[in-house]
């Protein structure tokens, strides 16, 4: 019996020492880990580390762990607009528990995220500039404006992010801006990692002031920019050809209610389009999917919160006038499904409406009595008065 087990332990050691040895088979090993598990095995040794930090196997690992030409979003981060402070907010896990400090090796004292882009952050620094960050690496890298006279207090401006690391390893910032003193023109202009360079000024143009496009929250889908709009059309960018084109927002249905809040966002190479409505109590919403082929945009669904509440008794909604209790709506999809989940935080509860099964459902719940966006209310505040924003978060190792 122990002549056995000695044995059976130097095939081990020596099959260990195999392995050690042939770095090409190591790597192929470590490709196929979870992303978390490499970040504490840089602590290994030293050819572990080196293997691990290298640009090649960090896109190489992000490649090997997509689905059908997409990346899958291991959590959401959850942003309040009136009570929580910019760096602060909650993090809802979509495949295991993550709890990452995001931005604890940061030193500017408030990080506002602007958009999420499969593993990279861009957000705005209190010191007028813009962070791209991996918080799974824990990089950063700060960018300034271009020097432009134009670039002052006077002028308005908004970036958004470009990164696919299934195409590039590279990543591009979009920057449109408006001078004050010639309303509805803008400029645009490219930011490029692989070239660490700006383009000034590619492209000029003017919006028409009835169609009110918003260049904050830009939406990055099959390789191009697009932003949400509030007239007949709206504008989206081809980031490899750098063209701007049209796409139409006319809606084929609504409520016959104002509107209080589009959310617009993508999911798997699909855009989609929650419209909620001003009321004094009012619980729907509708969902729209936009063609493949971007010629016009499809109802897909009116969602009644008041179905959720009969699966959920403990939501109460509605109970503010003009005031829902329910915001951050998004839109997820996991490898193997061929609909969305509509994702929403509910009265402090995370909730989704899945179109596979036709049903709501709770996606995570972090106990009895404690609610999403409590915790920095103060004594005359309600609940139902906060409105969040959801960043998709990717866990990978891509390099800035």
């Amino acid at each position: 019996m122990q002549a056995m087990k000695k044995k059976t332990c130097m095939t081990l050691n020596s099959a260990a020492e195999t392995i050690a040895y042939n770095q090409d088979l190591l790597t192929e090993i470590l490709l196929r880990l979870p992303t978390k598990s490499l970040i504490k095995f840089k602590c290994v040794s030293k050819q572990w580390l080196f293997i691990i930090s290298d640009p090649d196997f960090c896109l190489s690992h992000t490649r090997h762990h997509h689905s059908n030409g997409f990346l899958s979003p291991t959590a959401l981060l959850l942003k309040g607009d009136c009570y929580t402070p910019p760096s602060e907010f909650a993090i809802v896990p979509l495949k295991h528990y993550s709890k990452v400090p995001f931005f604890h090796y940061i030193i500017d004292p408030d990080i506002k995220i602007l958009q999420s882009c499969n593993g990279l952050l861009i957000c705005e620094s209190s010191r007028r500039s813009y962070l791209i960050c991996n918080p799974t690496t824990k990089s950063f890298w700060r960018l300034h404006p271009p020097s432009n006279s134009y670039y002052n207090f006077l002028s308005k401006f908004c970036v958004n992010l470009a990164f696919d690391p299934l195409r590039s390893p590279h990543y591009k910032i979009i920057c449109i801006w408006e001078n004050s003193r010639e309303p509805y023109k803008f400029n645009l202009d490219v930011f490029s990692s692989e070239t660490d360079s700006w383009s000034i000024s590619i492209i000029t143009f003017e919006v028409d002031e009835e169609e009110a496009i918003d260049f904050q929250d830009g939406v990055f889908c099959n390789g191009r920019i697009h932003w949400c709009g509030y007239g007949n059309e709206t504008l989206y960018f081809d980031v490899e050809n750098e063209s701007l084109k049209t796409m139409p927002m006319t809606l084929p249905t609504r409520m016959d209610a104002p509107e209080e809040c589009r959310y617009f966002g993508e999911s798997r190479g699909v855009l989609y389009l929650a419209v909620t409505y001003c009321m004094a109590v009012c619980l729907e919403f509708d969902v729209f999917e936009m063609a493949r082929d971007y010629s016009q945009w499809n109802w897909k669904k009116r969602l009644n919160l008041g179905d959720a509440m009969k699966v959920f008794p403990e939501l109460e909604l509605g109970c503010v006038e003009y005031c829902p209790g329910f915001s951050g709506v998004c839109f997820i999809r996991s490898e193997k499904e061929e609909e969305p989940k509509v994702v929403l935080w509910a009265d402090g509860k995370i909730i989704c409406f899945d179109f596979n099964e036709g049903a709501w459902k709770k996606l995570y719940d972090l106990g009895p009595g404690f609610k999403i966006g409590s915790l920095y209310l103060g004594e005359d505040d309600h609940l139902h008065y906060e409105k969040f924003h959801a960043y998709q978060y990717f866990e990978n190792l891509s390099c800035l």
